[in-house]
C-alpha cells in the first residue's frame, strides 16, 4: 500500500513539474500600437519687426526712416534722430532644413556709435508636444537663463575681432516658458552700437534658438 502511494506521488510530482516547465517556457505575445508626438517649433516670419529696417520688409511694405539713438544707456531706450544714415536687416534661416526658421542673422549697415535698434518676433510651437525654450546661441555663445551673466546686464560682442566690443545686446525674457501646441511666445532684443565700433561699420551676428520637450527642461549648472 505504501509503495503504491509513493509511486502515485512520484507520478503526480512529475506531471506537476512538466506542467510548470511548460508554463515557464511559454511565449507571451502582446500586440501594442504606440503613437509618438513631435517636438517642432519655428520663428514666425510674418510678425517679425525691427526699427529702421533696410528697404522692403516682407509683409509690412517699404520701411526706411530716421535713425534711433541710444540716449538712455546703461538701460535700453532711444530717441529718434533727424538723420537717415544706418539701417537694420534681419534674415530668417532654416539651419537644419526641416522647413522651419530657427536662426536669424542680424546685419547693421553703415552704423555709428549709439545707433540703436529693437527687434521683436514670435516663437511658435508647431509640433504636437509641449515645449520649453531651452537656450539661445548668440555669436556662438550659449545662454540658458536671462539672469545669468552676462545677459543680466547686457551682452557685449566684439564683431570685428579687434578686441573691442562693438555692440551691446539686451535680451527679453522667456527662457523656460512652456508653449503648448499652437501657442506662441513674444521675444525681443535691443541692440546698441558702441563707441569702439569702426566708423561706417557693417556689423553682423547670428541668433539661434533651441527648444526641448517640456519635461526634459533643465538649466546646466
Amino acid at each position: 500500500m505504501n509503495r503504491r502511494l509513493i509511486s502515485f506521488s512520484l507520478i503526480l510530482l512529475t506531471l506537476l513539474t512538466v506542467a510548470t516547465l511548460a508554463m515557464w517556457s511559454e511565449t507571451l505575445r502582446v500586440n501594442v500600437a504606440v503613437g509618438t508626438g513631435e517636438v517642432d517649433w519655428e520663428i514666425v516670419s510674418g510678425p517679425t519687426t525691427w526699427l529702421d529696417a533696410c528697404g522692403l520688409q516682407p509683409g509690412y511694405g517699404y520701411f526706411r526712416g530716421n535713425d534711433w539713438n541710444a540716449s538712455y544707456l546703461p538701460e535700453p531706450g532711444a530717441d529718434q534722430l533727424d538723420k537717415d544714415v544706418g539701417c537694420t536687416d534681419v534674415t530668417l534661416i532654416d539651419s537644419d532644413g526641416d522647413g522651419d526658421y530657427d536662426t536669424m542673422r542680424v546685419t547693421l549697415y553703415n552704423v555709428y556709435p549709439w545707433y540703436y535698434t529693437h527687434i521683436a518676433f514670435k516663437v511658435h510651437n508647431d509640433g504636437t508636444i509641449p515645449i520649453k525654450i531651452w537656450r539661445i546661441i548668440i555669436d556662438n555663445q550659449e545662454f540658458y537663463e536671462l539672469n545669468a551673466q552676462p545677459l543680466k546686464e547686457g551682452l557685449y560682442l566684439d564683431l570685428t575681432g579687434d578686441g573691442k566690443s562693438d555692440v551691446l545686446i539686451w535680451w527679453g525674457d522667456n527662457f523656460g516658458v512652456q508653449l503648448h501646441p499652437c501657442q506662441s511666445a513674444d521675444i525681443s532684443l535691443d541692440i546698441t552700437v558702441l563707441q569702439d565700433a569702426p566708423q561706417g561699420s557693417t556689423l553682423s551676428f547670428t541668433v539661434s534658438f533651441e527648444a526641448i520637450q517640456w519635461n526634459e527642461y533643465y538649466v546646466p549648472s
